[in-house]
């Protein structure tokens, strides 16, 4: 599981000291360390976080409020998983999973308050139920502890939002 709380040797190591601030970056970064296990579950290179936070920052994808969707399929599908970023109705998300990951808007820590977006996650499955369970990724701290939620958790806080990617072969198919 990557954490988009960038850890400081990696930071100097890879240059991140040009950018600013590490703890401000990483507060942006959830789309890129979501990325980052993307590329990982494709079995592809995976740079770092602060490696892709320059390369977004090289290639305009981040905005004062984060990451823009369209620019993590295009860095995605340049590393070599191909992407596309799109609106995905909360009731296609299951149909969506059946196939590959997606990467989410969501908030964080999945409120039910009303809030919708500004954090982003990936879903990598989910269970059947009457109210079924999705796998989750969340870079956030909070998401070191948490690993599924009930789509009707989920539901509230999703902006409708995501980055859907070519279909996951399992090792071994082809």
């Amino acid at each position: 599981m990557c954490r988009q709380l960038i850890d400081p040797a990696e930071w100097d190591l890879h240059g991140g000291w040009a950018l600013g601030d590490r703890i401000e970056w990483s507060n942006r970064a959830c789309g890129l360390a979501s990325l980052r296990m993307i590329l990982l579950a494709y079995g592809r290179e995976a740079p770092t976080v602060t490696e892709l936070l320059k390369l977004a920052v090289k290639h305009e994808v981040l905005t004062p409020r984060g990451a823009l969707h369209a620019g993590i399929a295009s860095l995605a599908t340049d590393l070599g998983v191909p992407a596309l970023a799109e609106p995905v109705p909360v009731q296609d998300l299951l149909a969506r999973l059946e196939h590959a990951p997606l990467i989410v808007s969501v908030t964080e820590q999945l409120p039910d308050d009303g809030r919708s977006g500004g954090h982003l996650v990936i879903l990598h499955g989910y269970e059947e139920g009457p109210d079924p369970t999705i796998f989750i990724r969340d870079p956030s701290a909070w998401g070191q502890t948490h690993d599924r939620v009930p789509l009707s958790r989920l539901s509230p806080s999703y902006t409708g939002r995501a980055i859907i990617f070519a279909p996951l072969i399992p090792d071994g198919e082809s």
